[in-house]
């Protein structure tokens, strides 16, 4: 049995009004709301543009509604446990002593790599996905990196 996608279709506009409602100590309506206010606090780099005040940021910087969306999606995947991979990758790097934020980062950038075969070559390898998962766990933080940036390189 599937289980209920708990955050589909993320719009900029809604994070901007759950940021909104965090500036005016609002309460947290439900799961989700709750879960983007997290992810904006994680990153208050984005404030000034979900507040208008800024129309970008430097070049070598993500995009924001990308970065928020990759990690409302991880998110999503932890919570779900699918594939289980996912769990098994946080898990070994929990007890590495890496925070849930910087977990959440290399999750997105396993998922970034999938995206990426999806729209470049048209197909989705989900047992790539998990062999990546599988095999990017095994590694420091350090070494993680310097694999993404290969596999983006070749």
């Amino acid at each position: 049995m599937k289980t209920k996608c708990v955050f589909p279709q993320i719009s900029l506009e809604e994070f901007q009004q759950v940021w909104k409602d965090l500036k005016e100590n609002k309460q947290a309506p439900d799961e989700r709301w709750q879960c983007m206010a997290k992810v904006i606090e994680a990153h208050p780099e984005f404030v000034p543009i979900l507040e208008g005040k800024e129309a970008t940021l430097s070049e070598d910087a993500p995009d924001p509604f990308l970065h928020l969306t990759l990690h409302m999606v991880v998110e999503e995947l932890l919570k779900k446990n699918e594939p289980a991979e996912v769990n098994q990758f946080y898990s070994i790097q929990k007890a590495r002593g890496l925070s849930h934020h910087e977990i959440v980062h290399m999750l997105g950038a396993i998922l970034t790599a999938q995206l990426w075969l999806i729209f470049s070559e048209k197909r989705y390898d989900f047992e790539l996905y998990k062999q990546m998962l599988k095999e990017y766990a095994n590694y420091s933080s350090d070494v993680f990196w310097k694999k993404i940036q290969e596999e983006d390189s070749a």
